[in-house]
């Protein structure tokens, strides 16, 4: 009888601790904070797309109050010679993340050139859904992008603007002192670009002024 009065009483003190853990217990409490813890980081997270977009509106806003003659000369340049209208050469060059390559561009001693590719870029669906090779499913479309030169692939149109000396550019001269050319590179295929550029826009210029 007292062995089995203790195995009851074993019995009970099991099952009050499991009641416990059950309650109040690492189970529960475990579940509670990272509940809370997972809907914080889903607000956190709309939070910082929105300031991201709007630190990028205030920043677009920025850039558009710097344009000056200068900038409308190579916009219109860009647009007369791609087929876009000014408001989306623009949108594309306020949009940059190598705005600041323009004003180094037209500072004294600055950048001898000043590039921009307009070709087809893998966009992302809204709603793409991935393949077995883990890469997902893209759009092309076209972009007008301001480039280094050396860090992109060029598959279209290269558009570009040429010091012709190391005088800072001004709203007066930039007309005088940049040279606009561009040529075609569809398909990544360079040298024949170059080749037609070469040929029917800087030789017959070139002989012109002799």
């Amino acid at each position: 009888t007292e062995s089995k009065h203790r195995r009851r009483g074993g019995d009970l003190k099991t099952r009050s601790t499991e009641l416990g853990s059950a309650v109040t217990g690492s189970p529960l409490t475990a579940v509670l904070p990272a509940s809370t813890t997972g809907k914080k980081s889903i607000v956190l997270s709309s939070e910082t797309r929105k300031e991201l977009a709007r630190q990028d509106k205030v920043t677009r806003e920025e850039r558009r109050a710097q344009i000056d003659e200068r900038h409308k000369y190579l916009i219109s340049t860009l647009a007369d010679a791609i087929g876009l209208s000014e408001q989306q050469v623009e949108a594309a060059i306020i949009s940059d993340e190598k705005f600041q390559l323009i004003e180094q561009f037209f500072a004294p001693n600055g950048l001898k050139k000043l590039l921009f590719f307009y070709q087809d870029i893998p966009q992302q669906k809204a709603n793409a859904s991935l393949r077995s090779d883990g890469s997902t499913n893209s759009l092309l479309q076209k972009k007008l992008f301001i480039a280094m030169g050396s860090t992109e692939n060029i598959t279209g149109t290269c558009a570009f603007f040429l010091r012709t000396s190391d005088k800072v550019i001004t709203a007066s001269n930039v007309s005088q002192e940049v040279n606009f050319g561009m040529f075609d590179c569809t398909n990544g295929n360079i040298l024949q670009g170059l080749e037609v550029f070469l040929s029917h826009v800087m030789i017959p210029a070139l002989k012109s002024q002799q």
